[in-house]
């Protein structure tokens, strides 16, 4: 080992002039300055990056040589380190050195302690900044072209429904007119979804208890005639979804209030109507759609009724990993629990 260790310091820390190749070989640029500013010592890097002969540097103001100011700027990594001794680095564009730098500031004090100066270190990230700004604007690009989706989707179901509705027209049979007037306020639920996420910043995520509240007065202003009579209460927590869990549980929505709406206050029956949205302590997201109407049969499996909004309803509560369950006790309340995996 001994042997090894003499072959090493007669190899490069055995030359005259060994530390100067190793400081010259540095990439990064390098400076020592003392407490007056002044470049004690640079690197070839240094030297390079701003263009000028090495020797005609030193003793030279850093701020005045390098940047032609008259003062030392307040955010500089070395005048900051002159008040508290401390390292300090910052980030810069720094023109005369010819790109972006993370400039970094290490104290160098003498054998009894004191500051003397500053090791001043500037790593280039110039190519990193430009890939991270390409990527920048690839990314506000796509949120563009999703924005714009979203927007023609929105529109695209919009006009679905305004279809619906001018086709409803010529129809005569009410039955056959309520499936179409359906159809289209399912079109117009998820349009909401659509539109809610064209104007948010989060192009993925929907505030569903801004979401809830929008439909649930739509869908209450289109189908009590007398709101004298029925009345709509909301008790929703402030929870975001994403869009694979929004556009099933608004249809969801869609179709339980709808129900209720239209069939638990017959002859102009005084009731209320309560929609609740929670996630409980155990993680688990509970929705409930309750009415005090005229109720539904006693033992009735909602799994077993073939209607089309109930096979919707059973369809997307699967969709969405859920279990349904109906209360029958006091009036019909549905409720679907259910996870959202993070």
């Amino acid at each position: 080992m001994c042997g090894e260790k003499k072959l090493v310091e007669k190899g490069i820390l055995g030359l005259e002039n060994g530390w100067e190749l190793i400081f010259d070989a540095i990439p990064d640029p390098i400076a020592i300055v003392d407490r007056d500013h002044r470049i004690v010592k640079m690197n070839k890097s240094f030297a390079d990056k701003i263009g000028k002969f090495h020797d005609h540097m030193l003793g030279n103001v850093c701020y005045q040589t390098i940047d032609n100011l008259e003062d030392s700027p307040v955010n500089c990594p070395h005048t900051q380190l002159l008040k508290d001794g401390l390292e300090h680095s910052r980030k810069i564009y720094e023109k005369h050195l010819g790109g972006h730098f993370t400039i970094n500031a290490s104290p160098i004090n003498d054998n009894e302690g004191n500051l003397i100066g500053s090791i001043y270190i500037a790593h280039d990230f110039t190519k990193r900044k430009e890939i991270e700004d390409e990527l920048e604007k690839t990314l506000k690009e796509k949120d563009i072209l999703m924005k714009e989706i979203y927007h023609r989707v929105k529109n695209n179901l919009m006009i679905i429904s305004s279809l619906l509705s001018l086709q409803s027209r010529y129809i005569k049979d009410k039955d056959t007119k309520e499936i179409f007037r359906k159809s289209q306020n399912r079109a117009k639920s998820m349009a909401l979804i659509h539109e809610k996420l064209y104007k948010s910043e989060d192009l993925k995520s929907i505030n569903f208890a801004e979401y809830l509240k929008n439909l649930s007065n739509d869908l209450y202003t289109t189908y009590t005639t007398n709101q004298d009579l029925v009345k709509l209460f909301l008790d929703v927590d402030n929870i975001i979804f994403d869009i694979e869990i929004s556009i099933p549980l608004g249809l969801i929505l869609n179709e339980l209030l709808t129900n209720s709406l239209k069939h638990a206050f017959p002859n102009n029956r005084k009731g209320e109507v309560k929609i609740e949205l929670h996630k409980k302590n155990n993680g688990r997201y509970y929705l409930s759609v309750a009415d005090n109407g005229i109720g539904l049969p006693k033992n009735l499996n909602p799994h077993k009724i073939d209607t089309l909004g109930m096979q919707l309803i059973n369809s997307l509560t699967k969709q969405i990993n859920g279990e349904l369950t109906v209360n029958t006790d006091n009036g019909t309340e549905f409720i679907i629990k259910f996870n959202v995996e993070d």
